[in-house]
């Protein structure tokens, strides 16, 4: 494989070179945000912040349809950039099919479950009599819409590691952009509501998948799909490695739950909007975290998968210097400028803006220690060893953070709210930076 990414020896590894794959990925995490964030504006100014609270309520589904994307997606390309690395063509093509065929598979049958007892997951998820009708509607098209939300995911790990990390950002931008045009036209002139939403953001995924089976079809330079010797063992293999990400989506989906729940409590649908609003802003932080990890990943992947321990060394003195910094610039930036970035979702009279914007402040502290658990996780799914990194992000994502949910409001009301996040990423951090320990083969 020509790709100048796959280093000789460690004296070739420079941050400039490192950049064309960072900041690309980085771009494409940024990005995915932004848009997602606009789309919440969009619904937020011109259907209101009930209809922001239906779209919250259901992000639990559409995070077990993320989430079985990314373990195939995250775990599948670590384990074929370790063969990219090694050299071993048929395996990297055989790990890359078996996680595409897989995923798909499994996010459709999953979603025909949902599908056939959708009214009774949304009242268990928290849904209302004011916002079950903008519920059904908006996780219908996901549902329907399931293998190109997974297929979306799926090349743009895979097309970032076959070497070309800027045309996976581009598929990210181009179905972004057509997201937020469409928004504005759906939503803003044409008032279709959450329909309008839902239907702009699937189009837009829709556009990003297309440009994905393109790119594998015309211009990949590596990988290629194979049906030859695909295997249960392999699938298995590829979704184990990638369980840190398919925990995480889990534990979004059942502590946004815990959130609603315990938000509405406090204050009512206010307080599950001051969620919506939070949710929404802490992606464009943490974006920092998974868009720089992400980036570095499949450049320890290709090193370790050639058992070049020294470049290993010497991307991760990067990162440390990276995590060392990043953490309390973004917690600055975070504390400071929360009215602002409320006030995109919520009028400054409205009562959910004081929520929102204290709330913000005290769950950004978590961004102080979020960085270096979710680098800790990514490191060790680069190198082949996703237990690891499914035992760091179950800490932080679910069992830490669910204990903090349930003791600390008990206490602090609704600043134990926000005050979860902190203190389980904080707790979590005494487990990481075990796993940030020097590798060996």
């Amino acid at each position: 494989m020509e790709n100048a990414l796959i280093f000789a020896s460690e004296k070739e590894v420079r941050f400039t070179k490192l950049l064309k794959f960072i900041v690309p990925t980085y771009l494409t995490s940024l990005f995915n945000t932004v848009y997602t964030i606009i789309d919440g504006i969009f619904v937020s100014t011109y259907v209101g912040t009930n209809a922001l609270a239906s779209i919250n309520i259901v992000y639990p589904i559409v995070n077990v349809l993320t989430g079985i994307a990314l373990v195939f997606a995250t775990g599948g390309s670590a384990v074929t950039a370790l063969h990219i690395g090694g050299n071993r063509k048929k395996e990297a093509d055989r790990s890359f099919s078996v996680s595409s065929f897989s995923a798909i598979l499994l996010g459709c049958l999953v979603s025909l479950m949902i599908l056939t007892n959708l009214s009774a997951i949304l009242t268990i998820l928290g849904a209302t009599p004011v916002t079950i009708a903008g519920c059904k509607t908006y996780t219908r098209w996901w549902l329907l819409a399931a293998p190109v939300v997974i297929g979306k995911e799926l090349f743009t790990y895979f097309i970032r590691v076959d070497g070309a990390p800027t045309y996976s950002f581009i598929t990210a931008l181009s179905g972004g952009i057509l997201n937020i045009v469409l928004d504005y036209i759906l939503v803003a002139q044409m008032q279709m509501g959450i329909y309008g939403a839902a239907l702009a953001t699937i189009l837009g995924l829709v556009l990003s998948f297309s440009m994905g089976i393109y790119y594998f079809i015309h211009k990949q330079k590596y990988l290629s799909f194979t049906l030859h010797n695909l295997s249960l063992r392999e699938a298995m293999h590829c979704m184990i490695n990638g369980a840190s990400e398919f925990v995480n989506q889990l534990a979004i989906a059942v502590t946004t739950i815990v959130f609603n729940r315990t938000a509405l409590s406090f204050a009512d649908e206010d307080g599950v909007a001051a969620v919506s609003i939070i949710m929404y802003l802490q992606f464009l932080f943490i974006g920092v975290y998974f868009g720089f990890s992400m980036g570095i990943a499949p450049l320890l992947s290709y090193a370790y998968g050639d058992r070049k321990i020294r470049i290993c060394r010497k991307l991760e003195s990067y990162a440390h210097r990276f995590f060392t910094v990043a953490p309390i610039v973004i917690y600055t930036l975070t504390y400071f400028l929360a009215p602002i970035a409320v006030s995109c979702f919520a009028d400054t009279s409205s009562p959910v803006f004081p929520i929102a914007v204290s709330g913000m402040r005290v769950y950004g502290l978590g961004f102080l220690f979020s960085g270096i658990n979710i680098f800790a996780a990514i490191r060790m799914m680069a190198y082949g060893k996703g237990y690891f990194s499914g035992l760091i992000t179950f800490l932080r994502s679910f069992l830490l953070l669910l204990l903090f949910l349930i003791v600390l409001p008990l206490k602090f009301g609704l600043t134990g709210v926000w005050l979860a996040v902190p203190a389980a990423e904080a707790l979590t951090l005494l487990v990481a930076v075990w796993f940030l320990r020097p590798i060996h083969c």
